[in-house]
């Protein structure tokens, strides 16, 4: 089994590239702040079985993270993304590296570390950069949101997600379009046990709750 220094090796390697796009080094995540509140992230991932490793994106949205109670330790001070680390898996949206294209699920093998570094190293300039760049404001992200089905970027929708668009919505002052988020969340989730949540958060929005 290699050493988990392999990845912390590939890291290094690619942390230069990283850098100079304005990312911060925080480990085996890397974040980059676009906004206030609004954070890129890149993270590394070893597999348990010690033998090969992932590279996950993720945007990180502070409000629509308060909305959902905060996976980013409320109690630590400062400004998440710059006195702390943000986390892919704490992001609004979230993807693979190697699927934001739409691909499929890849872990690169420590056996082959250099391969590994040059080729993630292409695909962060030639999708990530991309994808970053289409989600680098709430601007950016409430248009990629209307166009999200004719878009190239795969990002990950969990089934919370609308509300977050929806809080981004009524924040700028697209209250109709808010309003139509929540109402059809409302009719997909009627009768499930998560109904009432999105009564709940349209209510935390601003908006008209589910009836």
């Amino acid at each position: 089994m290699p050493s988990p220094k392999a990845m912390t090796g590939a890291i290094a390697q690619l942390a230069p590239g990283l850098k100079a796009d304005g990312f911060r080094r925080f480990g085996t995540s890397f974040n980059r702040v676009t906004e206030p509140g609004l954070v890129h992230v890149v993270g590394f991932q070893g597999s348990k079985w010690g033998d090969e490793f992932t590279v996950n994106l993720g945007v990180y949205v502070r409000e629509i993270d308060e909305l959902f109670n905060s996976s980013w330790k409320k109690p630590k001070p400062g400004v998440a993304g710059v006195d702390g680390a943000v986390k892919e898996y704490d992001g609004w949206l979230r993807a693979r590296l190697s699927s934001i294209r739409r691909g499929s699920d890849l872990w690169w093998k420590y056996t082959n570390l250099d391969a590994a570094v040059a080729d993630i190293a292409a695909r962060l300039q030639a999708d990530a950069a991309p994808a970053f760049g289409a989600t680098a404001s709430r601007a950016a992200l409430m248009a990629w949101w209307r166009d999200r089905e004719r878009q190239p970027f795969d990002w990950e929708i969990e089934p919370r997600a609308p509300l977050g668009a929806a809080l981004l919505m009524k924040q700028s002052g697209a209250v109709e379009e808010a309003q139509a988020i929540v109402d059809e969340m409302c009719a997909e989730t009627k009768g499930k046990q998560y109904h009432h949540l999105v009564s709940l958060l349209a209510d935390e929005i601003g908006v008209k709750p589910c009836s």
